[in-house]
């Protein structure tokens, strides 16, 4: 028998990639908006770091 080679797909891989991944955006305001790392006041030195 002889042995496929494995054929790279540049689209496949191009689309596998995180710039095309679907992302579910955030509401700033009402229903889902609340943001449980950000609301932890006693520790504002790390909400800072995740902001910048």
């Amino acid at each position: 028998m002889a042995k496929s080679q494995k054929r790279s797909n540049k689209a496949k891989s191009l689309v596998a990639q995180p710039l095309f991944r679907s992302r579910q955006e955030q509401p700033k305001k009402g229903k889902g908006s609340y943001r449980r790392e950000a609301s932890q006041s006693d520790h504002w030195g790390a909400s800072l770091l995740l902001a910048a």
